[in-house]
């Protein structure tokens, strides 16, 4: 494993919590990045069975690093954190569940969290029975329910105003769109974009969710996972893992925009914006894109509403716009300008 101080150094990452629990196998981070825009920290938990330790360990650190960064996006006066549970899903179990809450827990509240991928709500339910701080959940929960559909809407409205920049108007309507995942984001984008009347070309990795969403919109085009990335479109819209936009895959990318609600979508961000540039695509940045589910977490802590919720993507909006405005005036890139930004506010 390389030197956790260097990596933390690396990141900007304050706090890493560890815990492993011999009875159940937990394999638990949190990674607490920045509290300069609070004490109280934000982000979700996800459950993956990482290939080692590095990998689980570069997850925690880039995963709230992007929670800070969408934290400072939308001026929100809380930190950013991530929790990450190095499990497999046949370890899963509402004992492992009970022990990460108690692990959670033990931080006081100053880390809150949300199911993120490889977890549902079934099994937000069963964190909160041990440890209250945890957002998304139903309202017999005091919860504003999934998260998923703010965030897809947030998504949405960054995607018409990198249409407005490309196409001069904002309309989605006969706009390809590459959609990769269908989870708790992606099947909300499924709905949101049919009524748009766009034109989907969809995949994931869950065979069954496909098929599901084929029948029930059978104008979509379903294709493979591994061809996802490469179909011919307007927008390439990342919705599962990190990482996906590389040195390999960027060289055969055929989409004029790229915008999704995937954390990460860079695996080198420095270098991987430069290639994405040289190919003529325009890259909105996933930290800017995909704010809704802290937005809406936000809103709940705050004892808002769901509308109220929906209503606040408005900043995302906003600061995309901000950004391309930026980016026609200066030619930098717009992860560049995304990060000077993020910089400004949390200063």
């Amino acid at each position: 494993m390389s030197q956790i101080f260097e990596l933390m150094k690396k990141y900007d990452c304050e706090e890493l919590h560890f815990r492993y629990d011999p009875k159940t196998k937990l394999r638990a981070i949190i990674a607490i990045n920045s509290t300069k825009r609070g004490s109280m920290c934000s982000g979700g938990v996800r459950m993956r069975n990482y290939k080692n330790e590095d990998e689980a360990l570069w997850d925690a650190l880039n995963l709230s690093l992007a929670m800070t960064q969408k934290c400072a996006a939308i001026k929100a006066n809380v930190g950013g954190g991530k929790a990450i549970i190095w499990n497999t899903p046949k370890e899963k179990n509402a004992d492992l569940l009970t022990c990460f809450a108690k692990f959670m827990c033990s931080l006081g509240g100053r880390f809150r969290t949300a199911v993120d991928v490889g977890l549902n709500h079934e099994d937000g339910e069963t964190i909160i029975k041990t440890c209250p701080y945890v957002e998304g959940q139903p309202e017999k929960y005091g919860g504003l329910g999934t998260e998923g559909d703010t965030t897809a809407i947030g998504v949405i409205k960054a995607m018409k105003s990198g249409c407005k920049y490309l196409f001069g108007n904002k309309s989605l309507k006969g706009k390809i769109i590459a959609l990769q995942g269908l989870g708790n984001v992606g099947s909300f984008m499924v709905e949101f974009l049919i009524k748009e009347k766009a034109i989907l070309i969809i995949a994931d990795t869950d065979g069954k969710i496909v098929k599901d969403i084929k029948m029930k919109h059978p104008s979509v085009k379903t294709v493979s996972p591994n061809e996802i990335l490469f179909q011919k479109c307007d927008i390439l819209s990342p919705c599962a893992i990190g990482g996906i936009l590389n040195s390999k895959t960027i060289p055969k990318l055929r989409c004029g925009m790229i915008c999704g609600a995937a954390n990460n979508q860079l695996y080198k961000p420095k270098s991987d914006i430069r290639l994405i540039e040289k190919r003529g695509i325009l890259f909105l940045p996933d930290f800017i894109v995909n704010a809704g589910g802290i937005i809406q977490a936000i809103v709940e802590i705050n004892k808002g509403t769901k509308r109220q919720a929906i209503r606040n993507t408005k900043i995302i909006e906003k600061n995309i716009a901000y950004i391309l405005g930026e980016h026609k005036k200066t030619r930098k890139n717009t992860l560049e300008i995304a990060h000077e930004l993020i910089d400004t506010r949390l200063k």
